[in-house]
């Protein structure tokens, strides 16, 4: 069995105040709301070893708080492709990781992780019905040993969380 914890990142500045997408950082309620799902992928069994993550400046803050609740123990792999990558390249991508990994936790960006999650749970990336707000956690439970197994339809999903259900409304 596998585990795959696809994360959104987390809410970013407004698009019209950065020349380029890819350079938009967190908005503070990103920050905070990254920091508080961390913690909630941190504790999940087992333990995350591996995250995988788009370089954007909002995936690689959002990495950043994972990161600080994990106490830094992992080293992240950034890849290119997956900025604004559709399911079927996810997909592709997943497919290759060593077999070593137990847990990953992916992290990018609509519309493709809504997809790939609704693809792995249901049959196929057209089939989307996950849906993803900024910093929403999709947890599923991979049905294979082999990630270059993993298929549509071929995984269950645990858990989806945004991150509203963890406010302390104190705040």
């Amino acid at each position: 069995m596998k585990y795959l914890s696809i994360w959104r990142h987390a809410k970013a500045e407004r698009p019209e105040q950065y020349q380029n997408d890819f350079d938009r950082p967190l908005a503070d309620r990103g920050l905070r709301d990254a920091a508080r799902m961390a913690a909630l992928i941190a504790a999940l069994e087992p333990g995350v070893d591996q995250i995988l993550s788009s370089p954007a400046a909002r995936t690689a803050q959002t990495v950043q708080k994972l990161l600080e609740a994990l106490g830094g123990r992992l080293e992240p792999v950034w890849d290119a492709t997956l900025y604004l990558a559709p399911a079927t390249t996810l997909l592709s991508i997943l497919k290759t990781l060593p077999e070593k990994v137990c847990h990953l936790v992916l992290v990018g960006h609509n519309p493709g992780l809504e997809e790939l999650a609704s693809g792995l749970c249901g049959t196929g990336p057209a089939d989307s019905f996950v849906r993803m707000p900024t910093a929403t956690l999709a947890h599923l439970t991979v049905d294979t040993n082999h990630w270059r197994s993993l298929r549509w339809g071929g995984s269950q999903l645990k858990l989806l969380i945004p991150p509203k259900t963890l406010e302390n409304k104190a705040e």
